[in-house]
């Protein structure tokens, strides 16, 4: 596609790829994106590429992104709208009531290095729902009718907008990572962000698919203001012991919950209220689930696979995420959301130039070359009864020819 945004070199530097329907100003005009907040997005970018590229110092090849680092693994899913959601929720993904899409899930762990999992640290849980009818609400990530969720297991963040982030990112660029929360030269503090930061790298789970996880940030759904939510499936059972001293136990826990069955998770919805304090552009508050309870309007299944073959584990690493990933009826809101639809793509293309990788967007299930065959149910653990069954309807049948209806029968 021919590049027409040669008026602005901060998009060429986001980007490094085309936008046909807009100039430069033409795009910040549309998100409604000031000059300071340009700026913000400037510095956030260039803090994350650093953070990539000092950490692969620490991690090794590949060059992986900034934070989510670790993928501790990616599973096929179902992503289901319910048949009686409330009608204000239709709209985009949600429009078509009990209706069911395939969809990729990437859990992960927060931090910009690979650590054992029994860190404390922030957990994520990332949803690529495919094949979502509607147009593109950011043209720049191509037409791929599909929408990205992307979430944390807790509700809220330690940055408030993307100034707050833009500061923070210059520090962690530095690996000083409470820097810009608490300091004596120059004196600064930042009580409530650094209470948040702590509650977020505190985390310690036993398995991905045990956790609740969070938006933080707000979106619009047709006409309202939402966050959203995933939790565990009433009546998922998990192990009541895990062995943590495998650095990757995480992993080991994923695998052998869907080796052995599949998962269940509620996707909820959580409206903004009148009369009530649920910031739009402070991502450390929390909205009040007592005023404003989350309501489950689709369902994620994953069916039992195995998840750790080579070409997975590289699609895993790969693949991209970004909450502007979606279709119309769906919009990413606050001066955050604004940011990580540049800062995300941006440091994507910049990991996957440094890895010499191409950067997959599903449209299945299927991971076969291109040109090749793939089983629909590739990867997925299928389960086969004996043939022929046994006819144990009867056991006092008997065929003329003496032999046992029932021999195979206990």
């Amino acid at each position: 596609m021919k590049n027409v945004l040669t008026k602005s070199p901060l998009v060429a530097c986001l980007f490094g790829l085309s936008i046909n329907t807009a100039n430069a100003n033409d795009l910040y005009k549309e998100m409604g994106i000031t000059k300071p907040e340009q700026e913000a997005i400037m510095s956030a970018i260039n803090s994350a590429r650093e953070i990539s590229k000092r950490a692969e110092q620490y991690n090794g090849l590949p060059y992986r992104r900034d934070a989510h680092a670790k993928a501790t693994g990616c599973a096929r899913a179902t992503f289901s709208v319910n048949p009686d959601i409330p009608e204000r929720f239709k709209a985009g993904l949600f429009a078509q009531d009990n209706h069911q899409y395939q969809a990729w899930i990437r859990f992960s762990n927060g931090d910009m290095l690979v650590q054992a999992d029994s860190k404390g640290d922030a957990r994520g849980m990332a949803v690529k729902v495919m094949d979502v009818p509607g147009k593109a609400i950011a043209p720049e990530l191509g037409e791929s009718h599909n929408q990205d969720f992307i979430m944390t297991n807790t509700p809220a963040f330690f940055n408030r907008n993307i100034f707050d982030y833009a500061d923070d990112m210059t520090y962690l660029a530095k690996f000083q990572r409470t820097k810009w929360f608490i300091s004596l030269f120059p004196p600064r503090l930042h009580p409530k962000q650094f209470y948040r930061a702590i509650q977020t790298v505190s985390s310690v789970i036993d398995t991905p698919l045990e956790a609740q996880y969070f938006s933080m940030l707000p979106y619009r759904l047709g006409h309202n203001t939402i966050k959203f939510s995933t939790k565990p499936c009433a009546g998922m059972t998990f192990a009541n012991k895990v062995d943590k001293s495998n650095p990757d136990y995480l992993s080991r826990q994923l695998e052998t919950q869907l080796a052995n069955g599949g998962a269940c998770f509620e996707f909820m919805v959580q409206e903004k209220l009148p009369g009530y304090y649920m910031p739009v552009d402070d991502a450390t508050a929390i909205w009040s689930e007592k005023a404003s309870p989350f309501i489950t309007i689709a369902t994620i299944n994953i069916p039992p696979q195995h998840l750790y073959s080579e070409q997975q584990q590289q699609f895993c690493e790969n693949i991209s995420m970004n909450p502007w990933r979606a279709v119309e009826g769906w919009e990413p809101l606050s001066s955050l959301n604004k940011a990580r639809r540049v800062v995300y793509q941006a440091v994507s293309k910049y990991r996957h130039q440094q890895n010499k990788a191409a950067t997959p967007e599903p449209s299945s299930w299927c991971l076969a070359e291109e040109g090749e065959s793939c089983d629909p149910q590739q990867g997925l653990v299928v389960s086969k009864p004996t043939w022929p069954l046994p006819r144990c309807f009867d056991r006092y049948a008997e065929p003329i020819d003496g032999e046992s209806l029932n021999s195979n029968c206990k």
